[in-house]
């Protein structure tokens, strides 16, 4: 009788790489998930006096960028990532909206650019630059990223002349360790966790632009 000879625990582990890659590499990875939070110092603000009107326009609402992954010079590295997806418009826009609903009396969202009589004014978002830089150092086992983000705003009258312009721009950082073995084997076959530079980015965006809107002396002196 002849018996099998058991497959060996690293045996199974390269295949699984192996059959990981080959499904990986075949097309881009499914969208990296983001979950921004507001800065807390927001909700110390005291909100404007005023009715507006929040546009943004849809090419920002409807960003999508991949964002390959940088190998360190110093290793060879057994396993190659595919770019990884993020839904960035999406997230910056809901973010926007929620920050202006601090910011402002009354903020309501509008999906084209009118006169708006109804309206003390109209913030309108454009996308700027979105820039993102992935890097795995593996003689260490950690994965740095870098998110450069700036974007385009205006503050407009109801007969859509511009009061006030300005353009926001910011760098996120993100960073994620392999803590143990588990992680390790985890971290190889399914990728770091990139979210966090781009979440950074887009919670100091969304403050600074804030901070800027508060500052505006046009913007405050609307109904005075």
């Amino acid at each position: 009788m002849h018996f099998i000879k058991p497959v060996s625990y690293k045996h199974w582990f390269i295949l699984l790489l192996f059959l990981t890659s080959i499904g990986c590499l075949s097309g881009t990875r499914p969208d990296v998930r983001l979950s921004p939070k507001l800065d807390k110092r927001l909700y110390q603000i005291i909100p404007l006096p005023l009715t507006v009107g929040i546009y943004i326009e849809p090419t920002l609402r409807n960003y999508v960028q991949e964002a390959p992954l940088k190998q360190d010079e110093a290793g060879t590295p057994y396993y190659v990532f595919p770019n990884f997806v993020f839904p960035i418009g999406e997230t910056l826009s809901s973010k926007i909206e929620e920050m202006s609903g601090i910011l402002f009396k009354k903020a309501i969202l509008i999906d084209s650019l009118q006169n708006k009589e109804a309206l003390d004014g109209i913030l309108t978002i454009s996308l700027k630059n979105s820039e993102i830089e992935l890097h795995m150092e593996i003689s260490v086992w950690r994965a740095i990223g870098r998110h450069n983000l700036s974007i385009t705003a205006s503050f407009l009258d109801p007969k859509l002349n511009t009061v006030w312009n300005s353009e926001i721009a910011v760098e996120g950082k993100g960073l994620d360790f392999v803590t143990s073995q588990v992680e390790h084997e985890w971290w190889i076959t399914t990728g770091p966790k990139f979210g966090p530079a781009v979440d950074d980015a887009i919670e100091k965006l969304t403050y600074e632009l804030a901070q800027k809107l508060i500052a505006s002396k046009e913007i405050s002196e609307i109904k005075n």
